[in-house]
């Protein structure tokens, strides 16, 4: 007699799983696993690439759709018809093939009759090989937001850290992205160029966020994964950080500085690992953000604290 295969009653996850601070209320459904930069031995100073080489179960691969729809079948049982917002895990669910994601947009609305949103972490090539039509279509089945790590905009840092996009290509994936509709929230890590390249770092992130005009726009401050190539690289002698925080407040300031954007660009510094949370809208609040810096400088004691820094 052929036995009857136990259906699966909780969600499937790959510890650790990866997603913004602003999902922590989001159902994360977990669509891919791992990174395909990581898995190409790319981006230097990031835990994936770490993960990839050292955990088995963290390794890049895209789960099959039926595993995603089911997991989807088995969220809806838990949580009923409550879930506002899906989150695709893991870090560029937008590899994804677009039918295949269309289907799984599509499951989430079926399934979630109150949800208003779906949004997942993409790498720039991921929307690059889309078309306009594509990414059209996804809009309109509901992926409303893709967060994409730009890093820095000026691409002897890129290189250093093996990021594996241009500057450019960075841009284009955003502005394509905006073209059709979905939001864009970008992300850049203040100090990655370390001591020798921190200017230019700077100056080119603050142009490459403007020419970009992405609709949400945050900066965090490095903080080095042991073990990662970057790691290497500091022990080395081969990476100076830049470890006052004066300095990174200086760096984060002259980024600012160089953003030249039409807007609105929600702007950000929240993340824990800084020293100072900003928040403001561009190009209307960058003399308030600017000051608010200044300020910080004079009067240190206004910072976040070491201890309470963290990834």
């Amino acid at each position: 007699m052929a036995q009857t295969k136990t259906r699966r009653r909780e969600m499937y996850y790959a510890e650790p799983v990866y997603r913004p601070p602003s999902e922590a209320y989001s159902l994360l459904v977990q669509a891919t696993v791992g990174c395909s930069s990581a898995a190409s031995g790319r981006c230097y100073f990031c835990a994936s690439y770490l993960f990839d080489k050292t955990l088995p179960e963290k390794r890049f691969r895209i789960r099959p759709t039926r595993e995603i729809l089911e997991d989807i079948e088995i969220g809806g049982e838990i949580y009923g018809r409550q879930v506002e917002k899906i989150f695709l895990l893991d870090s560029n669910a937008m590899i994804i093939k677009t039918r295949e994601l269309l289907k799984i947009l599509d499951k989430c609305h079926a399934v979630f009759p109150n949800l208003k949103q779906v949004s997942s972490y993409a790498c720039c090539g991921d929307i690059l090989r889309k078309s306009g039509e594509e990414l059209r279509a996804l809009r309109e089945a509901g992926l409303k937001l893709v967060f994409i790590g730009l890093e820095s905009g000026d691409q002897e840092v890129l290189d250093l850290m093996n990021k594996g996009a241009t500057v450019q290509e960075q841009i284009d994936s955003v502005v394509k992205a905006n073209r059709a509709g979905i939001q864009t929230s970008v992300t850049v890590i203040i100090g990655l160029g370390g001591r020798k390249l921190s200017r230019q770092h700077a100056v080119n992130t603050g142009k490459a966020a403007g020419a970009m005009n992405p609709t949400y726009f945050s900066a965090l401050t490095l903080m080095v994964v042991p073990g990662s190539p970057l790691d290497g690289m500091v022990k080395r002698g081969e990476f100076e950080l830049v470890t006052d925080p004066s300095e990174i407040l200086k760096e984060l300031r002259l980024m600012i500085e160089h953003i030249d954007a039409p807007g609105p660009v929600v702007f950000r510094t929240n993340h824990a690992s800084n020293y100072l949370p900003l928040r403001g809208t561009l190009p209307r609040d960058k003399a308030n953000l600017l000051r608010t810096i200044q300020g910080a400088l004079s009067d240190p004691s206004r910072l976040r604290p070491e201890s309470m820094r963290g990834l």
